[in-house]
This record gives structure tokens, sequence and C-alpha cells, in this order.
């Protein structure tokens, strides 16, 4: 059991306990999961309650929600990224404009999970990267922020999907500092930020098929790379690709 009530250095057991299951190159080889078919839950012979409903194709809301998917082949690259679609993809799936919150919930209104975009510069709009491709988004002013240049081809060693990250757009990263997520909530505070990345996660895989870009959901990356090329003294929690 993890306990860490009466810790002294509760940060290092945040990050023990993320390490304990986290991606590393030497080990994919050896991490074979079998696929195993999901077995349908039977009703047992409970009484039912009918939830038959059928979508609105006039709604765009129900029509995102019912067609959302997520990739499995690679991109096709259907709507060109440039500044304009990325600004509307973070106002809709993070920032939310001018009001105080955000588009998705955080425990307390902390916000300690951080949102990293990561451009494949030879497939984006040029002008969105003339200064750099990595960049950490600050919801509170409404910026990207450049943090550096890395090319595409080293961001992939990050990723463990090659066919889809080789025609990825951009791959998001949901990362926190893992130093300070204690300060308020002590010893629920990794599970509050696993939360509040699942949170964005569901908001990007909406607002991407909103915005007509495909989208996948990865738990097939390198941590400890990842979490390099975003600095900061990020660590990865989750990470995406768009195209």
């Amino acid at each position: 059991m993890w306990n860490f009530k009466g810790e002294k250095n509760v940060e290092k057991n945040f990050i023990d306990y993320h390490l304990m299951s986290i991606n590393e190159p030497e080990f994919t080889n050896t991490q074979v999961y079998a696929h195993r078919p999901r077995k349908l839950l039977s009703n047992e012979g409970y009484p039912l309650v009918d939830l038959s409903y059928t979508a609105s194709q006039n709604n765009i809301f129900e029509e995102t929600l019912m067609n959302r998917y997520s990739a499995r082949n690679p991109f096709e690259a259907r709507e060109k990224v440039d500044r304009e679609k990325i600004a509307q993809f973070a106002q809709l799936a993070m920032i939310g404009g001018e009001k105080e919150n955000r588009t998705y919930p955080s425990g307390g209104a902390q916000y300690y999970v951080d949102c990293y975009f990561l451009f494949n510069e030879n497939l984006v709009d040029q002008q969105l990267v003339e200064q750099g491709n990595i960049m950490r988004l600050n919801c509170d002013t409404q910026n990207l922020m450049v943090k550096q240049y890395q090319p595409w081809e080293e961001i992939s060693k990050a990723f463990i999907q090659k066919y889809l990250v080789h025609t990825a757009q951009f791959a998001i990263a949901l990362s926190c500092d893992m130093t300070s997520i204690s300060k308020k909530y002590t010893d629920i505070s990794y599970k509050l930020v696993q939360q509040e990345a699942g949170h964005i996660g569901q908001n990007i895989q909406l607002v991407a098929n909103y915005l007509g870009l495909e989208s996948v959901p990865l738990g097939g990356f390198y941590d400890i790379e990842l979490s390099k090329l975003l600095g900061d003294n990020q660590t990865s929690l989750y990470a995406f690709l768009l195209g």
C-alpha cells in the first residue's frame, strides 16, 4: 500500500510511484500484451430500463460526441494546421476564453497539469514554427511559449507507434512538475493530476473531431525521453498524436 501520510519527502514518493509504470526502450520488446476480447456484460435477469436513443445529426454537439474515435491508421492531414487552427483548438479544448475557469475541471482550480505542443515542422504551416516547434501553453496569458526546436525525427523517438508519429502534424504532451503537486492536497495530489489529465484528454479528442483532425491518445511513449524534450522539470503523464 502506498501511504504518503507523515512522510517528509512526499515528492519522492510520487516520483517513485510514477516510475513503477513507465515505458523504457530496453523493456518495450518484452512488454507483450496479448489481445483479449472484452466479455460483454450480462443483464443477469435484472429488471431493465431501455436507453435506446438516436442522436440528432442536426446537433453539432451530439454529432461530435457520437463520431469521436481514436485514429488507427496513418494520419491523412485533412486539415492544415496553422496558427488559427491551433488557436481555435487551444481555446476550445483548454483555455476557455476570458472567463476565469478553463474548459476542464481541476482539483481546487489549481491547474497543476501543463500542456505542451510539439509540432512536426515538415507538415504544419511554416510560420507557426519559425521560432521553434516545442511550445508550452500558457492559459493565463492565452499564448504558446516557444521553448525550443527539435527536429521531428528526434521527437518521434519518444513515441512507440512509428507509423502514426511519422504522419502526425503535432503531438500534445500533458505533464506536471512533480515537486509542486503536493503543496495543497499532499497525499491525493497525484490522483488529482491524473484525473485532470483525463479531463483534458477527453477535450482534446472531442475538439479534434469537431475541427476535422484525427487524434489518438497514447500510453505508448517513452516517459523519460518525452519529459526530456519538454524540459522545465516536467514529468510526462499522457500524450496525444494529431493530424
